[in-house]
């Protein structure tokens, strides 16, 4: 039988621990409002570009609550050995937002939105931020369960892999469609949509990183 170390947290530990919930949150609902924004640009949507103005602002958030966050653990004794740990989950989940805001920033880069580009319709596009989102709510769970339950923490963190390696299928699938000929995009164009996919996929790559750092957690205990 497997033996997963408990973890001992003292007040104000379990208190950076909800800030990092908190930080989570801000981040996912910046990963959704993308969703939005590759559903309004897909329509010709001109909402699409309040939309970006909102993941931009989500992400300095983010951000602002990472370095909170990272300043309250340097200026204090906590988490013992995990210290490092707790720094390093900090600082993926902090990219995960980052990767949404450049992602947005590539999709309507040189763009007026009066032309939603086909890929963006394509079923391979919906699974594939359907993915997503999803890894990033399984990181949510493990780290949510880090403070109750470590065995939940390995089973959240190996379904985050899971469905990183679901979307880098349907990334594939993307990137065959965009560069098959015929060629009915310009160069231009195309290249900025494989950037757009390739800097999306890093939402689930970062959610990766991050559940990596949660599994160092688990293994070295607390307390």
């Amino acid at each position: 039988m497997v033996h997963f170390p408990s973890f001992s947290l003292g007040g104000r530990e379990r208190s950076i621990m909800e800030g990092i919930e908190s930080q989570i949150a801000i981040v996912k609902e910046c990963v959704a409002t993308f969703r939005e924004l590759v559903s309004a640009v897909s329509d010709a949507d001109p909402s699409a570009f309040a939309l970006k103005d909102k993941i931009f602002n989500l992400e300095s958030k983010a951000q602002d609550m990472a370095r909170g966050t990272e300043l309250k653990i340097a200026e204090g004794a906590f988490f013992g050995g995990v210290r490092e740990d707790i720094l390093n989950l900090v600082g993926e989940i902090d990219t995960i937002a980052r990767a949404a805001k450049d992602a947005a920033r590539l999709l309507l880069l040189g763009t007026d939105g009066a032309v939603g580009p086909d890929i963006l319709r394509n079923d391979h596009m919906a699974k594939f931020l359907n993915y997503l989102a999803s890894s990033l709510d399984s990181l949510e769970q493990a780290v949510k369960s880090l403070q109750t339950n470590r065995k939940a923490v390995v089973i959240q963190a190996q379904q985050v892999d899971k469905l990183e390696e679901e979307a880098d299928t349907e990334k594939a699938a993307l990137l065959e469609v965009l560069l098959k000929p015929p060629h009915t995009l310009d160069p231009v164009t195309t290249i900025q949509l494989r950037d757009f996919i390739f800097a999306a996929d890093n939402i689930a790559d970062y959610s990766v990183n991050a559940s990596d750092v949660l599994i160092v957690l688990v293994a070295k205990g607390y307390g």
